[in-house]
């Protein structure tokens, strides 16, 4: 099953970069207050899966609230890592480069094998 297209990939990182690119600076590696980058990765991915096997592309607020209670964590905890994070460009590009190769991974791993 495919389930990110090229063109919605790169769409969604490049609005990501931008809205990261906003921010500019620098802050510590992990910043205290903040959820662990795994943490944010992992519930990104599990967010943006569930938008992504819904029938209109989106995550419905159920399946978000679930999704986010599994994980301990809040709406706001995803945006406070963002906003203390967004200033850290290059880091942010790998977070997102992260999630793109994870759910391209996702996407193999659903995909049959070639007919030999």
């Amino acid at each position: 099953m495919k389930l990110v297209t090229a063109r919605a990939t790169r769409a969604l990182m490049s609005s990501l970069l931008w809205a990261t690119l906003a921010c500019g600076g620098e802050q510590a590696p992990e910043a205290a207050g903040t959820i662990s980058r795994d943490v944010f990765v992992g519930t990104y991915v599990e967010l943006r899966m569930a938008a992504l096997l819904s029938p209109d592309g989106r995550v419905s607020p159920e399946a978000k609230a679930e999704i986010l209670e599994a994980k301990g964590i809040t709406e706001t905890d995803l945006l406070d890592y963002i906003d203390v994070n967004g200033v850290r460009v290059q880091f942010m590009v790998e977070v997102w480069a992260e999630i793109d190769d994870t759910l391209r991974a996702l996407r193999t791993e659903d995909e049959p094998a070639p007919a030999s």
